[in-house]
């Protein structure tokens, strides 16, 4: 009987001296989203993946979505918090608004010049991920590394 008290007690003070208030992790998202009825454009943060969004916002005879960036965050969004800014770049190489060229090897945008309109680190690809819009090309928007990125000529 003293040996099942002491094992509880001793089961109990590692309990204590082990636990740490646990964070839950979620994903953020910045969105593209086109409504065809309004013909309108806006960029939207959120926590719900684009086809959530899309189910939640009118569906996809509505509106359309494209994913500009996503980064994991800390903590919760209940009562309303806001959601976690994305994570700045570190030490980027180019900056919204400059012109640059595609260098992807057999790859369909090889040799395009494009303009960079977001920026954002990607801990878990440790790199610099740059969201690149291309005008002459149906306003197509895609993401690239800084490695497949230079300087337009």
């Amino acid at each position: 009987m003293r040996n099942n008290i002491y094992f509880g007690l001793g089961t109990l003070l590692i309990l204590l001296l082990a636990y740490q208030q646990a964070d839950a992790e979620y994903r953020a998202y910045e969105l593209e989203v086109f409504d065809r009825v309004e013909q309108r454009r806006e960029i939207v943060t959120t926590t719900f993946s684009p086809s959530d969004y899309i189910l939640i916002h009118g569906g996809a005879q509505r509106i359309g979505v494209i994913i500009r960036a996503s980064w994991m965050c800390w903590g919760d969004t209940s009562k309303f918090k806001k959601v976690c800014p994305p994570p700045p770049p570190i030490s980027p190489r180019f900056q919204v608004g400059d012109q640059v060229q595609i260098i992807l090897k057999k790859h369909i945008t090889d040799q395009w010049i494009g303009k960079v309109e977001n920026i954002f680190y990607r801990p878990d690809l440790r790199s610099n991920v740059y969201g690149v819009r291309f005008p002459e090309k149906k306003n197509l928007y895609t993401r690239y590394y800084e490695a497949n990125l230079q300087s337009a000529p």
